[in-house]
């Protein structure tokens, strides 16, 4: 399989992606006594209506969409990246932002044992790069794992979820990079909104059977506002990004790049929650960009 090269468009889209995506444990924390499937059904919704009217006034995109819903390829492309959310959502309010969103980046290595189980290679320097971020990663988690406290059932369920939703959005983009290298993959603006549309229905049946719509008298016009700034700024632009990165840029460096969310979870969170970063974070996040640059070198030079 043929790996796209370094698309200064695609990493642009990726670094977008990752900086909003690191902002949802924040706008997740500012929706106290929501359920996980009401969080996902209101996010899905604002981020449905908010594609709604590009479909309205573009009659070439709403044309082909019409035909890619009549395609099983794209409905099944869209359950992992729901998976992901569904389970990504339920974590942060399991388990803390910082280490929730630190687990989530771990999607790169599921990448790597994906190449490895189709026999596909894996470049001495993409597994440094790959390593040297990865340490960054446990860098920055060492003030979590150095406490005293103990560790909840309730705690370890939400990182054992927050390792799933990595390992789904894996799959989402090996499938997508597949596609795309086959040239049959949809347009990524098709794939974000029936992503958006269908998780809105799964998640709005999921609330009504087993949270029985428990979240009406929490609907003020605070949560209106949270629930637009996830659903538009963490779910909307970032989705569409990474699909689009996805689509342009070598499938390891594509999912490396989420290894910068956690700097940008925890600078969004020391602004909005007053959660200050220790020196571990710093020392952490040089050897993420190390890493990071290790591995986009290797692809500018392919």
């Amino acid at each position: 399989m043929t790996q796209p090269k370094l698309n200064s468009q695609g990493l642009i889209a990726a670094l977008c992606a990752t900086a909003t995506w690191g902002m949802v444990g924040v706008f997740v924390r500012w929706l106290p006594g929501w359920s996980p499937f009401a969080v996902l059904a209101g996010r899905f919704l604002v981020a449905t209506a908010t594609m709604l009217p590009i479909l309205f006034v573009a009659s070439s995109v709403r044309h082909d969409l019409t035909r890619s819903l009549r395609t099983p390829l794209i409905w099944g492309l869209s359950l992992p990246a729901i998976g992901s959310y569904v389970l990504g959502t339920t974590a942060f309010q399991m388990a803390p932002v910082g280490e929730v969103t630190l687990l989530f980046t771990t999607s790169p290595l599921f990448i790597i044992a994906y190449k490895y189980l189709v026999h596909l290679p894996i470049k001495r320097t993409e597994g440094l790069g790959m390593l040297l971020a990865t340490a960054g990663v446990c860098l920055i988690m060492v003030p979590q794992l150095s406490t005293d406290q103990t560790v909840s059932w309730q705690t370890i369920a939400g990182y054992l979820l927050a390792l799933s939703a990595a390992g789904l959005l894996s799959l989402y983009v090996f499938w997508l990079n597949v596609l795309t290298q086959q040239k049959i993959a949809p347009k990524s603006i098709e794939v974000v909104f029936l992503t958006c549309l269908l998780g809105s229905i799964l998640s709005l049946l999921c609330e009504i059977f087993f949270s029985k719509l428990s979240i009406g008298s929490s609907i003020d016009e605070r949560a209106i506002l949270v629930l637009l700034g996830l659903g538009i700024l963490s779910t909307v632009l970032p989705f569409w990004c990474y699909t689009v990165a996805v689509q342009r840029l070598p499938i390891v460096l594509a999912t490396a790049i989420l290894l910068l969310e956690p700097m940008f979870a925890v600078l969004f969170a020391s602004i909005a929650l007053q959660e200050i970063p220790s020196l571990w974070f710093g020392m952490g996040s040089v050897l993420i960009l190390w890493g990071l640059l290790l591995i986009a070198r290797e692809a500018s030079a392919a």
